[in-house]
């Protein structure tokens, strides 16, 4: 009897499916879950490597892992709802005091010509340049304490997805846009001659 001890990924559906049976899955899926360090996909190998050899993992440390994995993710979901919430709220305050310190230089523009779609597309040209220098230097900061969390906590670096990026990008926007909308209506319901008499 020989004991194996490996770092493993965490158990999910793709690794239960193969646990039932690996020529159900795809090509894809198979290959995927072959290369991947699920418990089953390595005591498989060693069968392969091992002839008349039986190799039984220890799932249920597997499934207890797989769990854990799974409630952090909803968590992880939750805190990132959570955040963009905030994120939005904390846009639009900061968005709104903007206007209200400019406003005099907001009713002047108006007063000489200058349309509200021309203030709108000015003001917005502004908060998506902060925005995107700040999601710059947010992802860099991020991916930062992510190696540095990962070299410290499991002694190996964190692959970063470039696929992450349009996500974040995305996310961005929208938390500009939505956070951006009470500020642009008080904008747009700012009389010049009101704004610029003080009242």
């Amino acid at each position: 009897q020989v004991e194996v001890s490996a770092m493993t990924t965490p158990e999910n559906d793709l690794a239960r499916r193969a646990a039932e049976n690996p020529k159900s899955l795809s090509q894809a899926e198979y290959d995927i879950w072959y290369c991947t360090s699920y418990v089953g996909s390595i005591a498989y190998q060693i069968e392969e490597v091992m002839h008349n050899a039986a190799a039984h993992p220890v799932r249920q440390i597997a499934e207890s892992e797989g769990k854990i994995l799974d409630k952090t993710q909803l968590l992880m979901l939750l805190i990132t709802v959570l955040s963009l919430l905030s994120s939005s709220l904390g846009v639009s305050n900061l968005i709104s005091a903007n206007i209200m310190e400019r406003s005099r230089e907001i009713g002047l523009l108006k007063a000489l010509g200058a349309t509200n779609l021309a203030v709108v597309l000015s003001v917005l040209a502004e908060i998506f340049i902060a925005g995107i220098l700040g999601g710059i230097l947010g992802y860099v900061v991020g991916i930062g304490f992510a190696q540095l969390i990962g070299e410290n906590v499991f002694g190996s670096g964190i692959a970063v997805n470039p696929y992450v990026i349009p996500i974040i990008a995305v996310l961005m926007s929208l938390v500009l846009i939505i956070g951006s909308v009470p500020a642009i209506r008080m904008l747009l319901s700012l009389q010049p001659a009101e704004v610029l008499y003080g009242r």
